[in-house]
């Protein structure tokens, strides 16, 4: 069985983290985010995997190659101009097999057994699977209505509270007939959610929900970008932690160093050749990436720290997010704000947490 991980958009809705690079290749947990839906697809039997792709496709080309390293086969589909959910589907039709395939939206982070999924589907013989969530607030998304045999029979898009009549959404993990792509004109865009899946509604035709357990996040803000570190720290689910163990909480890569007086409250993951310089306090609920230097008397709290970046002597970082290749100042204090790569703070700046950003 092939899958298709749909990753081509520009991700704007998480920028600054991606001026620099496409969605799928921002760090999470110090790892390129497109990794755990690699092997969230390896871990269910899918290895023959297509990156459906527009925003900067030679970036993951580069990172990915043909996928050995992750024990997977990796082909690429290329898009022109967006063609949006479906019609990027459609243009992967001809490196199908013209059998049952996956598809995974490129900005969800779950472990949700997609070998469940697709025993679902194949026992209800239908045309597409979707699977489907349970959220506190489903007036954010697109809710699903089914009915009792899991036919789905409605879409409500982003409904109010007095239109709510179910909290279950489109997880953005479906599976698929071949037959789908008869319905997808070529080379126009068009949406799975908002003309396809419709379509077929209307039609009578057989599409399912499968209502799933397990972990489930789209990444796609900032504000849940944040929040995907903490659910990772707090071992909310089932994924491969960069690092080996230091102490009860406490991961770290290769070469790093600790100075004896600094401080480490777990939970907390260290990258590979960090600097904890003396009397520095890091943590708890902080990822610290590749190269990164915590000066002397310097605290990181509940943050994310991308590689290369300084946090200078008696500086102060709370709930942030530090990309790539920042240099902090001296007795700086940050706090709720996002630096965007290569900015530099001045020594002794007070960043307004009202402030969304630095460029």
């Amino acid at each position: 069985m092939k899958g298709i991980i749909l990753a081509g958009g520009k991700g704007t809705r998480l920028r600054p983290l991606t001026f620099s690079r496409p969605k799928g290749l921002v760090p999470v947990v110090n790892r390129p985010f497109l990794e755990y839906q690699l092997e969230l697809m390896m871990a269910n039997g899918i290895n023959d995997i297509i990156l459906s792709l527009s925003y900067r496709a030679s970036d993951f080309r580069k990172h990915f190659g043909d996928g050995a390293r992750w024990g997977v086969s990796i082909s690429y589909a290329i898009e022109d101009v967006p063609l949006g959910t479906a019609g990027a589907v459609k243009n992967c039709e001809n490196l199908l097999d013209g059998e049952t395939f996956i598809v995974l939206n490129g900005d969800v982070l779950t472990d949700i057994r997609i070998s469940d999924v697709v025993d679902y589907h194949r026992a209800k013989s239908g045309e597409a699977t979707l699977t489907l969530v349970r959220v506190e607030d489903p007036t954010v998304y697109g809710v699903v209505e089914t009915n009792q045999e899991g036919r789905i029979t409605g879409f409500i898009e982003k409904p109010g509270w007095e239109e709510v009549v179910t909290n279950t959404i489109n997880a953005g993990v479906c599976v698929f007939e071949p037959e789908i792509l008869s319905r997808i004109e070529k080379g126009r865009e068009i949406s799975l959610e908002r003309h396809i899946f419709p379509q077929i509604v209307r039609e009578g035709g057989d599409i399912y929900g499968y209502v799933a357990d397990g972990y489930w996040l789209d990444i796609g803000t900032l504000q849940r970008y944040f929040q995907c570190h903490f659910d990772i720290l707090n071992a909310r689910l089932d994924v491969m932690l960069p690092g080996r163990k230091l102490s009860r909480g406490v991961r770290m890569g290769r070469d790093t160093r600790i100075h004896r007086s600094a401080r480490l409250v777990g939970p907390v993951i260290l990258g590979d050749r960090v600097t904890i310089q003396a009397g520095a306090e890091v943590g708890p609920w902080v990822v610290i990436g590749d190269e990164v230097c915590v000066g002397e008397n310097a605290v990181v709290v509940e943050s994310v720290v991308h590689s290369h970046s300084l946090i200078s002597r008696r500086s102060r970082v709370r709930r942030c997010v530090v990309e790539s290749g920042c240099q902090i100042g001296e007795e700086s204090q940050l706090e709720f704000i996002v630096i965007a790569a290569n900015s530099t703070v001045g020594r002794g700046s007070l960043i307004d947490p009202g402030l969304s950003m630095l460029v």
